[in-house]
């Protein structure tokens, strides 16, 4: 992501130091868990190449890291994390969120349930049907809530993997699911979370007049505040079309490309 403002933890009390006993587990979960580590791609040690001269200059500026986040999202990769028994699911939860302690995470970014297939299940929308809202579906806020409990700090993203038939008679960027969305972040407030950034549609491309339209939406509803990221796909397509358009550049906080060092070959 490229971003305009750094992201920085917050504070909160000193919970009690979890036991050694829980690491195994918390490692499980984390397994669940996509973990976005700015300039980092682990794999196979690369084969040796020729030695190249570096100028390290201190007084020069340059790019600083903004924070290290995770995803939950693709449809239920962390869902079994609310049912773990305590103490465990509290220390993996700290190991998590807690700043100065474990992955100290600043940023958390959630799926956004549409009711479909996301990746390796589905999760829940807040609004199956038009006009049907539930804001107590899916667990997804009570990691929020857990994240902000640990880290009051931390940011909070939302993104929609897909949206339920109804969303656009299944064309996402229409004014339904501008709706969708606002509904979704009045849904966040009644959990006492405050979204701080909202993205389109997961690697499903954009529209530049959906995510003006949205930014207006959103203007006009209360929710200024919130930024706006696009595209959460393939490339920089998004951050070269605001270049050529002002109003969209304007509209659109973060540029997001998934996979910028090329997609990853199978694992063994």
């Amino acid at each position: 992501m490229v971003q305009r403002a750094s992201l920085r933890p917050g504070r909160r009390h000193v919970p009690r130091s979890p036991s050694p006993t829980p690491v195994s587990r918390a490692l499980a979960a984390l397994s669940g868990l996509l973990l976005l580590a700015a300039g980092v791609l682990a794999g196979p040690a690369a084969a040796a190449q020729a030695a190249t001269a570096i100028t390290v200059n201190g007084a020069s500026g340059g790019r600083t890291l903004d924070g290290i986040g995770a995803v939950s999202g693709g449809g239920g990769n962390s869902r079994l994390l609310v049912d773990y028994p305590e103490p465990q699911r509290s220390d993996i939860l700290d190991y998590l969120f807690r700043p100065g302690y474990g992955a100290a995470m600043q940023i958390l970014k959630v799926e956004i349930g549409g009711d479909t297939n996301s990746t390796s299940g589905a999760e829940p929308s807040h609004e199956h049907t038009r006009g049907g809202i539930d804001c107590n579906r899916g667990y997804e806020w009570w990691l929020m809530e857990q994240a902000k409990a640990r880290n009051p700090g931390i940011r909070l993203v939302g993104l929609a993997w897909g949206a339920p038939g109804w969303v656009g008679n299944g064309t996402f960027f229409t004014s339904d699911a501008i709706d969708y969305l606002t509904a979704w972040l009045d849904c966040a407030g009644t959990h006492g979370l405050t979204i701080d950034y909202l993205g389109g549609w997961n690697e499903k491309g954009y529209n530049a007049t959906w995510y003006k339209n949205l930014r207006s939406a959103l203007n006009a509803r209360g929710y200024g505040g919130v930024k706006l990221v696009a595209s959460d796909d393939f490339g920089w397509a998004a951050a070269d079309e605001s270049l050529r358009d002002p109003a969209f550049a304007n509209a659109v906080s973060v540029f997001g490309s998934h996979y910028v060092c090329g997609y990853r070959s199978a694992q063994s």
